[in-house]
């Protein structure tokens, strides 16, 4: 299916590896322009070079308020446009204490001021180029911790930082949903559960050591758990962001949709 997307300047923050870097290279065959920022300068120009000529990176701490609004500057100066902003951007919280009483007000807060502020700056930023593009499109990843509590095993770390940080994204797409239908943009969440990232076998490892099992044993456990019967990888969430982003997409807007094998059990409107 063409997703309409060829020559499209697109945007992938935190797009040097795991899920964003699927997502930058899926742009890329579709023929879209492609710029990824990241603030590891190293891999970021290694990943680049995965997805292929014309691709650029921009190096950037989206911590910072200035590198959020510098990014956007640079790839709009780069490419002339803006028409797909995908906010993937994260922190690893992996190692936050399980207990509440025993993280700091850092902790608990970082992934909200890593990603969902991250996602608020990087998109007020890129509002005016997406307004010029007459059919912006954002896309905001936020994990599967936005729609149910998770508790996970001891010295998995804590699902509190997650949850604090996607339930507030899915609440800021909802509300930008609102505020820029009336320019052609629409606005929407894409939340994942447990991917198979670079970041999977040390959570497998950590699990296995907390359970006293191996990591195969532990892997196994975990796929069990999902429907479809396994973990789901990157490329399981491409072509959901894809077509959101598509022009094909320009009546689906607000909406929070989930790719997670299956683990959500709830009815979600």
């Amino acid at each position: 299916m063409d997703m309409k997307l060829r020559n499209a300047v697109v945007l992938v923050t935190g797009g040097s590896r795991g899920i964003g870097l699927a997502i930058a290279k899926g742009f890329a065959a579709e023929g879209a322009r492609v710029a990824i920022c990241g603030r590891d300068a190293i891999r970021l120009q290694e990943a680049v070079a995965e997805i292929g000529p014309g691709a650029v990176g921009f190096a950037a701490d989206l911590f910072q308020a200035d590198d959020c609004r510098t990014v956007v500057e640079r790839t709009v100066a780069h490419f002339g446009r803006l028409d797909v902003l995908v906010n993937n951007a994260s922190t690893n919280v992996d190692g936050t204490p399980a207990q509440l009483e025993d993280a700091t007000d850092a902790q608990v807060m970082e992934r909200f001021m890593g990603k969902t502020m991250g996602a608020i700056r990087c998109t007020r930023a890129a509002l005016p180029a997406l307004k010029r593009a007459g059919a912006g499109r954002v896309v905001n990843i936020g994990g599967s911790s936005a729609r149910a509590v998770s508790r996970f095993r001891p010295g998995t770390g804590s699902g509190l930082p997650q949850g604090l940080g996607n339930a507030a994204l899915a609440n800021f797409t909802r509300h930008l949903a609102e505020e820029v239908a009336h320019h052609g943009i629409v606005a929407n969440i894409v939340h994942p559960s447990l991917t198979r990232t670079d970041r999977h076998i040390g959570r497998m490892q950590r699990r296995a050591a907390s359970a006293g099992i191996s990591v195969e044993a532990a892997e196994a456990e975990v796929g069990n758990t999902f429907p479809i019967g396994r973990v789901p990888t990157p490329d399981d969430i491409v072509p959901l962001v894809l077509l959101l982003s598509s022009p094909l997409a320009g009546a689906i807007t607000g909406q929070a949709m989930a790719v997670d094998g299956g683990m959500g059990l709830a009815v979600q409107y």
